[in-house]
């Protein structure tokens, strides 16, 4: 069964327009993971070398293994971002004499095979090979790769039950991600120190082999707890009673008082939240929050001004940065009709910018614990803020008629690269560069704090003249639209 239903959705791939469209895409995605397999096989048999000049008269192995844990946070982080969840169109199967059981043990099977899962161990097996057996032997080693295999897809498999449950229950997804975050946030401020932690736990296993009987234990465990959840949920009548939910999901009774302009945001959060790509930048916004740990509290860079009003522009601006960028594409599939609506342009650009206004508010908000590295860095913060929403914005607006490239939000967000161009980048320049061009003189002056205090003015002055802008904005966009149209309708 597990071959017939392997043959059905290869045919299935094979057959679609989408497949044969994105033939090239797909060469090119061929060649990337040629080229990092090829770099991890040479780090996997060479890392051994590397760890002796970097930790010399050290256990090489020990080392390793203090690095093993902070690697599987990591890939955590990096697979809620980018792996996708294994489907099955399961509605043709269930009339059918199939067990259900096939069918749900069918797609957990179907995520082991992912290159999440087998590009590590073009790392783990050379290093195992080059140093793992000569300090431990054949038997110890393959104990030790059994672990970290099982780790790997303990990953998989958590990742996958946490991705299912963020429409059902989002705060246990929340609860998850926090955790993580906080682990990393415990061991950078040296409270809890992975490093030692990881030694104890992956050595622990050479010494007392019987031990790997706990990483597969709990594999098991989240191998069930998928394969339950997922049998819970394959009944055509919930799928149906689910269905009709989402298509008459209640409206944001907050968002009513604001008459069409409200009715306009809200149709737009409902666009972000129903689709994958628009849905991962929310997340990578969120997650360039922590941005500022790079920099803060570092003295080469805290005696200066102009590295941190480059991050305060970031830590702000980043949710209208990643998705203004694509503007007005995210409506490429209904434009046309869109312009036969009874929406102006100004009504348009109007909702746009309401709903990034009080994203941009809220990060700062979040971004303000930040003033216990010094106090100038929430005043620069409070100037980027402003220079975001008065200036920055209406940039965004200025070059979002250029964007002519239709996107296709039914596709997944991972190595999507519709709309991405060279205008993305010169559109990105001035976002970043102005603000610094600003403050420069005021810096070389040697009055810098009257430079943050132009940045700032300069986005109060945007704000108090909003209005004005968006009526620029929106004529500019009139004049734009039927080239939108046309390049939108090109497949």
């Amino acid at each position: 069964m597990f071959l017939t239903l392997l043959s059905h959705q290869w045919r299935s791939e094979l057959r679609s327009s989408v497949f044969q469209k994105s033939i090239a895409l797909n060469i090119i995605l061929g060649l990337l993971i040629l080229y990092f397999g090829g770099i991890f096989l040479f780090l996997g048999f060479n890392l051994d070398d590397i760890l002796a000049k970097i930790y010399p008269q050290q256990n090489v192995v020990a080392i390793f293994n203090g690095m093993l844990l902070v690697y599987f946070l990591i890939d955590l982080f990096f697979r809620f971002l980018m792996q996708e969840l294994p489907v099955l169109a399961i509605q043709p199967y269930l009339h059918l004499p199939i067990s259900k059981n096939k069918l749900v043990h069918y797609v957990l099977v179907k995520s082991v095979p992912s290159f999440f899962n087998l590009l590590p161990l073009l790392f783990f097996v050379p290093f195992m090979i080059t140093s793992v057996i000569p300090a431990f032997g054949s038997g110890m080693a393959i104990v030790w790769l059994l672990t970290v295999v099982a780790v790997t897809l303990l990953n998989n498999f958590l990742l996958l039950y946490f991705k299912r449950q963020m429409s059902n229950k989002p705060l246990y997804t929340l609860a998850f991600g926090a955790t993580i975050v906080a682990l990393m946030l415990l061991d950078y401020v040296d409270v809890l120190q992975l490093q030692l932690i990881s030694q104890a736990v992956f050595g622990a296993i050479l010494v007392q082999p019987w031990l790997v009987i706990v990483p597969a234990a709990l594999l098991v465990g989240a191998y069930l707890l998928n394969f339950y959840f997922l049998k819970a949920h394959t009944y055509p009548e919930e799928m149906s009673v689910r269905k009709a939910k989402e298509a008459t999901g209640g409206d944001i009774a907050f968002l009513n008082r604001f008459g069409e302009l409200g009715k306009l945001i809200e149709l737009e959060l409902k666009l972000i939240w129903r689709h994958k790509r628009t849905k991962s930048i929310v997340f990578m916004s969120a997650i360039f929050l922590f941005y500022g740990f790079i920099f803060y509290g570092k003295g080469t860079y805290m005696d200066g001004f102009g590295i941190l009003i480059f991050v305060g522009i970031i830590l702000s601006g980043m949710p209208m940065f990643n998705y203004g960028q694509f503007l007005p594409g995210w409506q490429s599939g209904h434009f046309d009709g869109l312009l036969t609506q009874r929406i102006s342009p100004y009504q348009f650009l109007s909702a746009k910018y309401w709903m990034m206004v009080p994203v941009m508010v809220l990060a700062f908000i979040l971004t303000l614990p930040y003033g216990f590295f010094g106090y100038k860095i929430i005043l620069i913060n409070a100037a980027a803020l402003l220079y975001n929403i008065g200036v920055n914005v209406f940039i965004v607006f200025y070059f979002s008629v250029y964007n002519t490239q239709k996107l296709d939000l039914s596709k997944s967000a991972s190595f999507n690269w519709q709309g991405v161009g060279a205008s993305k980048f010169v559109m990105m320049l001035p976002l970043m560069v102005l603000p610094i061009l600003i403050y420069l003189p005021f810096g070389l002056l040697d009055v810098p704090y009257a430079g943050i205090a132009a940045i700032g003015g300069l986005g109060l002055l945007g704000i108090i003249f909003q209005k004005q802008l968006l009526t620029f904005s929106a004529n500019r966009f009139t004049a734009h639209k039927y080239k939108l149209a046309a390049g939108f309708r090109q497949s």
